[in-house]
Protein backbone atom coordinates (compact mmCIF):
# COMPACT_ATOMS: atom_id res chain seq x y z
CA UNK A 1 0.00 0.00 0.00
CA UNK A 2 1.24 3.36 -1.22
CA UNK A 3 0.94 6.94 0.81
CA UNK A 4 1.05 10.58 0.01
CA UNK A 5 0.76 12.87 2.49
CA UNK A 6 1.52 16.42 0.56
CA UNK A 7 -0.37 17.15 -2.75
CA UNK A 8 -2.35 20.33 -3.99
CA UNK A 9 -5.67 21.01 -5.60
CA UNK A 10 -7.37 23.96 -7.05
CA UNK A 11 -7.88 25.17 -4.10
CA UNK A 12 -4.39 26.21 -4.05
CA UNK A 13 -1.98 26.06 -7.04
CA UNK A 14 -3.04 22.51 -7.97
CA UNK A 15 -4.54 21.54 -11.50
CA UNK A 16 -6.78 18.84 -9.96
CA UNK A 17 -9.79 19.32 -7.75
CA UNK A 18 -9.88 17.34 -4.25
CA UNK A 19 -12.19 14.62 -5.96
CA UNK A 20 -10.18 14.19 -8.75
CA UNK A 21 -7.28 13.70 -6.66
CA UNK A 22 -9.16 10.94 -4.46
CA UNK A 23 -10.45 9.59 -7.54
CA UNK A 24 -6.11 9.23 -8.92
CA UNK A 25 -4.93 8.35 -5.45
CA UNK A 26 -7.07 5.05 -5.38
CA UNK A 27 -5.96 4.67 -9.16
CA UNK A 28 -2.17 4.54 -8.33
CA UNK A 29 -3.34 1.85 -5.21
CA UNK A 30 -2.60 5.43 -2.89
CA UNK A 31 -4.35 4.09 0.38
CA UNK A 32 -3.11 6.78 2.49
CA UNK A 33 -3.54 10.71 1.17
CA UNK A 34 -3.20 14.17 2.65
CA UNK A 35 -4.83 17.50 0.54
CA UNK A 36 -2.12 19.70 1.79
CA UNK A 37 -3.43 22.74 -0.41
CA UNK A 38 -1.32 26.68 0.77
CA UNK A 39 -2.50 28.21 3.49
CA UNK A 40 -6.35 26.44 2.77
CA UNK A 41 -8.23 23.94 3.70
CA UNK A 42 -10.80 24.59 1.91
CA UNK A 43 -10.70 21.38 0.14
CA UNK A 44 -10.38 18.87 2.91
CA UNK A 45 -14.22 18.72 3.14
CA UNK A 46 -14.85 17.60 -0.51
CA UNK A 47 -11.38 15.36 -0.14
CA UNK A 48 -13.50 13.73 2.51
CA UNK A 49 -16.65 13.38 0.66
CA UNK A 50 -15.31 11.60 -2.28
CA UNK A 51 -13.10 9.19 0.00
CA UNK A 52 -15.84 7.49 1.18
CA UNK A 53 -17.76 6.44 -1.79
CA UNK A 54 -14.54 4.10 -2.01
CA UNK A 55 -15.75 2.13 1.39
CA UNK A 56 -12.41 2.54 3.50
CA UNK A 57 -10.13 1.61 0.27
CA UNK A 58 -8.35 5.26 0.90
CA UNK A 59 -8.19 7.60 4.33
CA UNK A 60 -7.87 11.22 3.31
CA UNK A 61 -5.48 13.08 6.56
CA UNK A 62 -6.78 16.86 6.57
CA UNK A 63 -4.02 18.79 5.98
CA UNK A 64 -2.41 21.93 5.10
CA UNK A 65 0.99 23.24 4.41
CA UNK A 66 1.61 27.16 5.84
CA UNK A 67 4.29 29.50 4.54
CA UNK A 68 7.12 30.89 7.00
CA UNK A 69 10.16 33.12 6.55
CA UNK A 70 13.24 32.54 8.28
CA UNK A 71 15.40 35.65 7.80
CA UNK A 72 16.11 34.83 3.94
CA UNK A 73 14.77 31.59 4.52
CA UNK A 74 11.53 30.24 3.21
CA UNK A 75 10.16 27.64 5.62
CA UNK A 76 7.61 25.24 5.26
CA UNK A 77 5.07 23.63 7.71
CA UNK A 78 2.76 20.58 7.27
CA UNK A 79 -0.03 20.31 9.81
CA UNK A 80 -1.81 17.46 9.80
CA UNK A 81 -4.93 16.55 11.53
CA UNK A 82 -5.90 19.90 12.25
CA UNK A 83 -9.30 21.05 13.84
CA UNK A 84 -11.03 23.11 10.88
CA UNK A 85 -13.01 24.81 12.91
CA UNK A 86 -9.95 26.83 14.74
CA UNK A 87 -10.91 30.38 14.26
CA UNK A 88 -7.24 31.82 14.85
CA UNK A 89 -5.81 29.93 12.61
CA UNK A 90 -8.84 30.27 9.74
CA UNK A 91 -8.40 33.86 10.26
CA UNK A 92 -4.91 34.05 10.03
CA UNK A 93 -5.08 31.89 7.02
CA UNK A 94 -7.70 34.58 5.37
CA UNK A 95 -4.87 37.19 6.29
CA UNK A 96 -1.84 35.22 3.89
CA UNK A 97 -4.08 34.59 0.98
CA UNK A 98 -4.87 38.32 0.88
CA UNK A 99 -1.04 39.29 0.99
CA UNK A 100 -1.25 36.69 -1.91
CA UNK A 101 -3.04 39.20 -3.86
CA UNK A 102 -1.30 42.03 -2.91
CA UNK A 103 2.18 40.35 -4.11
CA UNK A 104 0.28 39.03 -7.14
CA UNK A 105 -0.01 42.65 -8.37
CA UNK A 106 3.11 43.94 -8.06
CA UNK A 107 4.60 40.91 -9.51
CA UNK A 108 2.26 41.48 -12.36
CA UNK A 109 3.18 45.60 -12.33
CA UNK A 110 6.91 44.49 -12.51
CA UNK A 111 5.99 42.08 -15.54
CA UNK A 112 4.42 44.98 -17.31
CA UNK A 113 7.38 47.07 -16.76
CA UNK A 114 9.71 44.54 -18.62
CA UNK A 115 7.11 43.85 -21.54
CA UNK A 116 5.48 40.89 -20.85
CA UNK A 117 1.42 41.76 -20.86
CA UNK A 118 -0.94 38.85 -18.92
CA UNK A 119 -3.26 38.85 -16.46
CA UNK A 120 -3.76 36.53 -13.99
CA UNK A 121 -7.42 36.49 -11.90
CA UNK A 122 -6.14 37.53 -7.71
CA UNK A 123 -9.14 34.79 -6.77
CA UNK A 124 -11.56 32.74 -8.18
CA UNK A 125 -14.90 31.34 -6.80
CA UNK A 126 -13.02 28.81 -4.99
CA UNK A 127 -11.30 30.83 -3.30
CA UNK A 128 -7.91 29.56 -4.43
CA UNK A 129 -4.07 30.43 -2.94
CA UNK A 130 -2.69 32.45 -6.33
CA UNK A 131 1.10 32.33 -6.12
CA UNK A 132 4.25 32.38 -8.91
CA UNK A 133 2.74 29.05 -10.20
CA UNK A 134 -0.07 31.06 -11.95
CA UNK A 135 1.84 33.51 -12.93
CA UNK A 136 4.30 31.09 -14.72
CA UNK A 137 1.50 29.24 -16.67
CA UNK A 138 0.04 32.83 -17.69
CA UNK A 139 3.80 33.44 -19.06
CA UNK A 140 3.85 30.11 -20.84
CA UNK A 141 0.12 30.17 -21.96
CA UNK A 142 0.83 33.40 -23.70
CA UNK A 143 3.86 32.22 -25.35
CA UNK A 144 6.79 33.49 -23.50
CA UNK A 145 8.08 31.04 -22.48
CA UNK A 146 8.32 27.06 -22.90
CA UNK A 147 7.70 25.61 -19.17
CA UNK A 148 6.93 26.93 -15.62
CA UNK A 149 10.22 26.46 -14.45
CA UNK A 150 11.84 28.72 -17.23
CA UNK A 151 9.43 30.89 -16.31
CA UNK A 152 11.09 30.46 -12.74
CA UNK A 153 14.69 30.74 -13.95
CA UNK A 154 14.39 33.90 -15.24
CA UNK A 155 12.15 35.77 -13.96
CA UNK A 156 10.21 34.53 -10.89
CA UNK A 157 12.70 32.56 -8.24
CA UNK A 158 14.22 34.74 -5.12
CA UNK A 159 16.46 37.64 -6.57
CA UNK A 160 14.72 37.75 -10.27
CA UNK A 161 13.68 40.84 -12.36
CA UNK A 162 10.06 40.02 -11.38
CA UNK A 163 10.13 37.81 -8.04
CA UNK A 164 8.32 39.60 -4.81
CA UNK A 165 8.61 38.02 -1.59
CA UNK A 166 5.24 37.43 -0.17
CA UNK A 167 5.06 38.17 3.87
CA UNK A 168 4.92 34.96 6.12
CA UNK A 169 4.35 33.63 9.61
CA UNK A 170 7.48 32.91 11.38
CA UNK A 171 7.71 29.29 11.95
CA UNK A 172 7.05 29.62 15.79
CA UNK A 173 3.57 31.32 15.07
CA UNK A 174 2.67 28.33 12.49
CA UNK A 175 3.63 25.67 14.94
CA UNK A 176 1.99 27.44 17.68
CA UNK A 177 -1.07 27.58 15.46
CA UNK A 178 -1.12 23.87 14.28
CA UNK A 179 -1.02 22.70 18.18
CA UNK A 180 -3.78 25.34 19.74
CA UNK A 181 -6.11 23.32 16.75
CA UNK A 182 -4.93 19.96 17.92
CA UNK A 183 -2.71 19.50 14.79
CA UNK A 184 0.84 18.00 14.12
CA UNK A 185 3.62 20.18 12.67
CA UNK A 186 5.99 18.63 10.40
CA UNK A 187 9.20 20.74 8.72
CA UNK A 188 8.40 20.28 4.60
CA UNK A 189 10.84 19.45 2.14
CA UNK A 190 14.07 19.96 4.23
CA UNK A 191 16.13 19.49 1.07
CA UNK A 192 14.86 22.76 -0.47
CA UNK A 193 16.19 24.90 2.22
CA UNK A 194 19.64 24.07 0.86
CA UNK A 195 21.08 24.21 4.66
CA UNK A 196 21.48 21.44 6.87
CA UNK A 197 22.58 23.19 9.65
CA UNK A 198 19.50 25.78 9.46
CA UNK A 199 17.41 22.48 9.30
CA UNK A 200 18.79 20.87 12.64
CA UNK A 201 18.43 23.95 14.03
CA UNK A 202 15.13 24.07 13.38
CA UNK A 203 14.39 20.59 14.56
CA UNK A 204 16.37 21.48 17.68
CA UNK A 205 14.64 24.90 18.63
CA UNK A 206 11.17 24.62 17.32
CA UNK A 207 8.57 22.15 19.06
CA UNK A 208 8.45 20.32 15.40
CA UNK A 209 6.64 16.75 15.05
CA UNK A 210 7.56 15.27 12.48
CA UNK A 211 9.94 15.64 9.48
CA UNK A 212 8.93 15.29 5.52
CA UNK A 213 11.86 12.73 4.77
CA UNK A 214 10.53 11.46 1.60
CA UNK A 215 9.95 14.14 -1.34
CA UNK A 216 11.30 14.53 -4.63
CA UNK A 217 13.31 17.33 -3.49
CA UNK A 218 15.46 14.41 -1.77
CA UNK A 219 18.00 11.56 -3.05
CA UNK A 220 18.71 8.55 -0.81
CA UNK A 221 21.44 10.33 0.94
CA UNK A 222 19.24 13.04 1.64
CA UNK A 223 16.37 11.12 3.03
CA UNK A 224 19.24 8.84 5.26
CA UNK A 225 20.25 11.81 6.93
CA UNK A 226 16.84 13.42 7.38
CA UNK A 227 15.98 9.91 9.32
CA UNK A 228 18.86 10.41 10.99
CA UNK A 229 17.85 13.69 12.41
CA UNK A 230 14.10 12.33 13.10
CA UNK A 231 15.84 9.83 15.56
CA UNK A 232 18.01 12.04 17.43
CA UNK A 233 14.85 14.63 17.53
CA UNK A 234 12.07 11.94 18.39
CA UNK A 235 10.11 13.02 15.17
CA UNK A 236 7.63 11.54 12.88
CA UNK A 237 8.81 10.45 9.27
CA UNK A 238 6.14 12.26 6.79
CA UNK A 239 6.65 11.70 3.06
CA UNK A 240 4.45 13.38 0.12
CA UNK A 241 5.20 13.73 -3.79
CA UNK A 242 3.82 17.39 -3.86
CA UNK A 243 1.84 16.93 -6.41
CA UNK A 244 0.73 19.63 -8.48
CA UNK A 245 -0.53 17.97 -11.67
CA UNK A 246 1.91 20.56 -13.75
CA UNK A 247 2.67 18.26 -16.86
CA UNK A 248 6.60 19.40 -16.61
CA UNK A 249 6.82 19.46 -12.67
CA UNK A 250 8.12 15.73 -11.62
CA UNK A 251 5.61 14.08 -10.49
CA UNK A 252 3.60 14.59 -13.54
CA UNK A 253 1.15 11.95 -11.77
CA UNK A 254 -0.01 10.59 -8.67
CA UNK A 255 1.58 7.37 -7.62
CA UNK A 256 5.04 7.87 -9.54
CA UNK A 257 6.83 9.13 -6.23
CA UNK A 258 6.20 6.21 -4.68
CA UNK A 259 6.10 6.13 -0.90
CA UNK A 260 5.49 2.56 1.20
CA UNK A 261 2.90 3.84 3.78
CA UNK A 262 4.56 1.63 6.62
CA UNK A 263 7.44 3.91 5.92
CA UNK A 264 5.53 6.64 7.81
CA UNK A 265 3.48 5.01 9.95
CA UNK A 266 4.17 7.08 12.94
CA UNK A 267 2.01 10.32 11.17
CA UNK A 268 -0.73 8.17 8.98
CA UNK A 269 -1.66 6.23 12.45
CA UNK A 270 -1.48 8.85 14.86
CA UNK A 271 -5.00 9.72 15.04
Amino acid sequence: MLADLHTHSTYSDGKYTPEQLVDEAVKANIGFLSLTDHDSWNGVSEALAASEKYKGKIKVIPGVELGTQLLDNSIHILGYYIDMQYEPLLEKMHEMRFARERRLYKMLDKLHQLGYNISVDACDPKNRAVGRPHVAKALVAAGYFSTVQDVFDVLLKRGAPAYVPQPKLLPQEAIELIHEANGIAVLAHPSEINDVKLVEELLKNYAFDGIEVYHPSADANAQQYWQQLAQKYKLHISGGSDFHGIPDRFPAKLGIFKIRAEAIGGIINYR
